[in-house]
């Protein structure tokens, strides 16, 4: 009898919760109508046919909010056949026009992704000076040229002096090899080969990036000119944070009487004589 009573008492109580729970619901959706629209139940690989993300359930159909329905939000999943998408598809947002296009529009050239009075400019440059290949697409970094006086040598034949000079701050890097920069919606690594699986093919942890030696900058025409008169073995690149804030930095010349850092007491490391803050 206990036995039956408590599974009485369980079941009881499992029903006010769903009826609570079903109760706030209606409350909170009170007078709000809810319409059709089609959204991407899991991630979209750039070129899939619309009928095969329709039959294969990559888009479903659901409901949300009027109030939520974009202006161009899809009413007829017949708006996508004969089309691919034109990006990579993240899952849970509502397809709109645009996502899937003709596949000639999907073939655009990649002087696209390069803005008005901007250019593209490559320059080769090894894993020492570019910071040991940790560089990816989109990645800001310092252009410093890096040279040695061979004018003057020391009874070794050694260089007498160095001079570094900051070439510019903060360059965008627009692609490396040709990896590029991702467009909106698009994953850096969710490039999937034809008939794979787009899930298996996106690997765990950080994007890998083919280290060609080849570094693509988006500049604006002034400054591909300026870089295409550097040497890019004196080309020295050196990786600067979101927040980072760039700051004039005059020509630095180090010869064998320059008072290095480390000799100076109001020096002494990178970030002061107490060293970096915690």
């Amino acid at each position: 009898m206990i036995l039956i009573a408590a599974i009485a008492v369980g079941a009881l109580s499992a029903f006010m919760i769903f009826n609570y729970v079903g109760g706030v619901e209606d409350q909170a959706n009170e007078g709000a109508e809810r319409i059709d629209v089609f959204v991407v139940r899991k991630d979209v690989p750039k070129g899939l046919p619309g009928e095969q993300a329709r039959d294969e359930g990559y888009i479903v159909q659901d409901k949300i909010p009027r109030e939520f329905l974009p202006a161009s939000a899809i009413r007829s999943l017949d708006q996508i056949d004969g089309r691919v998408a034109l990006n990579n598809l993240a899952a849970n947002q509502v397809l709109v026009d645009g996502m899937f296009v003709d596949p000639a529009q999907a073939q655009i050239g990649f002087s696209a992704r390069i803005p008005e009075s901007m250019t593209a400019i490559t320059v080769s440059i090894d894993q020492v000076r570019g910071v040991a290949g940790l560089l990816v697409p989109g990645d800001k970094v310092d252009m410093l040229l890096t040279a040695q006086n061979t004018d003057e040598e020391t009874d070794t034949g050694v260089p007498n002096r160095s001079v570094s000079r900051m070439a510019y701050h903060s360059v965008e890097i627009l692609a490396i090899g040709q990896t590029a920069t991702p467009q909106p919606g698009e994953n850096i690594t969710a490039a999937a080969a034809e008939g794979e699986d787009p899930a298996a093919a996106a690997p765990a942890g950080p994007p890998v990036i083919e280290n060609s030696g080849l570094i693509t900058f988006l500049v604006p025409v002034e400054a591909a000119q300026m870089i295409s008169a550097l040497d890019p073995g004196e080309i020295y690149l050196t990786l600067v944070g979101p927040d980072y804030v760039p700051e004039p930095l005059p020509s630095l010349e180090v010869g064998p009487d320059t008072e290095l850092p480390g000799e100076n007491s109001s020096e002494l490391t990178p970030y002061g004589p107490d060293g970096r803050p915690e």
